[in-house]
């Protein structure tokens, strides 16, 4: 197994949550590219998106997962700042995105063991549809069909995963358990 667990799929997925309780389990450090960049932007993902765009918070992630490539993320798991790695291993959930640009898939690829965490569109849905802080959605009254149109055309680059996991019908600990079982 590789050093890291990199937890890509469509928002409402439940990378944070499930990456969490997985980084706890095997005792890795957690770290979500989300919370790492707005700490550095000290912008939300939706105030970077309505700031300074889409192409620019792209750029954003490219440069979070390059800096993680060669080692050189500066992370504190309790708070996603400053340096205190427990071993060096981590569990990273990405932003939704991440995976589909920038050729971020094959520099996800060689940081770590990839799990896709997959839910139907009518699961995500019922897990985002009162969210308001879904920039890539660019709307409050997103439907399931927005869902399927935008995870469609995601799919190519979730489905070059390592391993994926199904997450409609499970808890986030059934998950992860799931998940710790399949990388031994």
């Amino acid at each position: 197994m590789k050093n890291n667990i990199i937890l890509i799929g469509f928002m409402g997925a439940g990378k944070t949550e499930i990456g969490k309780i997985l980084a706890k389990k095997l005792n890795y450090n957690f770290i979500d590219s989300d919370e790492i960049i707005e700490n550095n932007e000290q912008n939300t993902i939706t105030e970077i998106f309505n700031l300074k765009g889409e192409n620019y918070f792209r750029n954003l992630e490219a440069e979070f997962i390059k800096s993680f490539t060669v080692n050189r993320l500066n992370c504190d798991c309790a708070d996603n700042k400053t340096a205190a790695v427990k071993n060096g291993h981590f569990v990273i959930a990405t932003g939704g995105g991440m995976p589909c640009f920038n050729g971020n898939i094959n520099l996800l690829k060689d940081s770590g063991t990839i799990v896709y965490l997959k839910a139907r569109p009518d699961t995500i849905y019922e897990r985002i549809k009162e969210e308001k802080h879904r920039p890539v959605l660019n709307k409050t009254d997103f439907s399931i069909s927005d869902i399927k149109n935008l995870l469609n055309k995601r799919e190519q680059f979730y489905a070059q995963a390592d391993l994926i996991i199904y997450t409609d019908g499970i808890s986030p600990e059934g998950a992860a358990d799931e998940i710790k079982i399949f990388l031994k």
